[in-house]
């Protein structure tokens, strides 16, 4: 390993992370998609249609600017195609979480040093302390993984076709702003779905965001555990959710297995922790390891998949698992009988 390139590489991110950083602004403070729907803007427009302080707005339109975000024709600033990318609907599922991400990782980066000594936890999911970000977190998750849910989750599931047939009862455990059941409501068109959080800014996001689908679509904020469920569940979903409530694996597996019927199953989507250690070394795996630190933060790890399997085979489920693509996650089918 030669360190003096790789500390030279390092140095060299640093714009790229100013750059997505600046993105994260135009995003969260609605510039991006101002310009996007107005096209061009005087600064004194722009922050009549935004509300951004006169300053900041100033400030932030010539570093945006500078990062090739917006161009600028005498007075006024237009989104350059390098902003383009974030707010147009075939670009923006790739763009939006990198810029996310630039931020949330420090956030929770800064989390971890601040419980690091004490070994205390925030039991709270996104696991961040300023409510602003909240909303945004939903988004990302939205953005980064619907994708992969549709093109490589979906195909592997197709006994989903005949749960639509029944219009029977999809139930989603920790479903955030309920971006999975408004998927699977737009392919089939007779499935209903239940979403469950204990976040009520997710499960709030969800509402408004499935105003058109409200008669087959249910969220609702509160502890699983304590959630009353319909007569007849045809699937449970655990969409990267399963290792939030492993400390409640008993609980979890009991309840499950009280509400299955003879055809229900249950999917269950993880990043998978490997065998082991030094497999954590190869890039694809990096991210990994990542995760499982600032997992701590919240009191969770990530899981193997001998241990989702055992959970799924404790709630009298046969097993099928299907590795994915980035090699990350695997989802793992639990099927009745």
């Amino acid at each position: 390993m030669n360190l003096e390139k790789l500390l030279t590489q390092w140095n060299d991110l640093i714009p790229t992370l100013q750059a997505l950083n600046v993105a994260y602004l135009g995003v969260t403070t609605g510039i991006f998609e101002t310009l996007h729907t107005q096209g061009k803007l005087s600064i004194e427009s722009l922050e009549e249609k935004t509300g951004i302080e006169s300053e900041y707005l100033k400030r932030f339109c010539m570093a945006a600017y500078a990062f090739d975000f917006l161009d600028k024709t005498e007075a006024l600033y237009s989104l350059a195609p390098l902003g383009q990318l974030f707010v147009d609907e075939n670009t923006k599922q790739k763009a939006l979480p990198a810029a996310f991400q630039s931020v949330f990782y420090p956030l929770m980066t800064s989390q971890i040093l601040k419980f690091a000594k004490t070994g205390g936890h925030l039991h709270t999911f996104p696991p961040f302390e300023d409510p602003g970000v909240f909303p945004w977190m939903w988004a990302m998750m939205e953005h980064k993984f619907s994708s992969l849910f549709l093109n490589e989750v979906l195909p592997k599931i197709p006994f989903i076709e005949e749960i639509d047939r029944q219009g029977g009862v999809v139930v989603d455990i920790g479903c955030g702003n309920g971006w999975l059941l408004r998927n699977l409501a737009k392919r089939f068109t007779k499935l209903k779905g239940i979403g469950i959080d204990v976040s009520r800014e997710g499960v709030e996001q969800a509402q408004a965001l499935s105003i058109g689908q409200k008669e087959r679509l249910q969220f609702i904020f509160a502890d699983f555990f304590a959630c009353s469920l319909p007569p007849k569940v045809s699937l449970f979903t655990f969409s990267r959710t399963l290792h939030h409530l492993w400390s409640e694996k008993s609980r979890l597996v009991e309840k499950l297995a009280a509400h299955l019927e003879s055809d229900s199953k249950v999917l269950v989507w993880e990043p998978l922790w490997p065998e082991k250690l030094d497999y954590l070394k190869q890039d694809k795996l990096k991210p990994i390891a990542f995760q499982n630190l600032h997992e701590n933060v919240e009191g969770n790890r990530l899981l193997g998949a001998n241990e989702i399997e055992g959970f799924l085979e404790a709630c009298g489920l046969s097993v099928q698992k299907f590795q994915l693509e980035n090699g990350l996650d695997a989802i793992f089918v639990g099927t009745k009988g």
